[in-house]
């Protein structure tokens, strides 16, 4: 039991103080999502205007986000669909629709939960 003791203390020293976040197969697609090109849909533009959302926001709340696996559709597909969650360092709760598509990401759908959703876009 003690040398239990001392090795439990002993990986707290050396891996303790590091920031790691808990790998989920969603986290690590959106990890992969966020470092390729990000194409942004008509729609997506007219909403992060008139929400005043930036595209470094967007990339910011998808490095910290998680995938709702109920409204995604299956990681095995084709080009699939990703709904996720995400905060930006500003406090700005994110809701995204992407698509991947080869090397792209293409960004369908953003809006900020904290705000009503009034924009007239197509």
């Amino acid at each position: 039991m003690v040398g239990v003791i001392i090795g439990l203390i002993g990986v707290y020293f050396f891996f303790g103080n590091r920031d790691y976040k808990v790998l989920t197969p969603g986290m690590l697609k959106l990890d992969q999502l966020a470092g390729q090109t990000m194409q942004y849909s008509d729609t997506a533009r007219c909403e992060m205007k008139c929400q005043g959302v930036d595209s470094v926001e967007v990339r910011q709340a998808m490095l910290v986000g998680k995938v709702n696996s109920k409204k995604s559709q299956d990681f095995n597909v084709h080009h699939p669909l990703f709904n996720f969650n995400g905060t930006t360092p500003k406090g700005k709760q994110l809701n995204v629709i992407c698509m991947q598509l080869d090397s792209i990401t293409r960004i369908i759908y953003v809006h900020d939960v904290a705000k009503k959703d009034t924009c007239k876009c197509p």
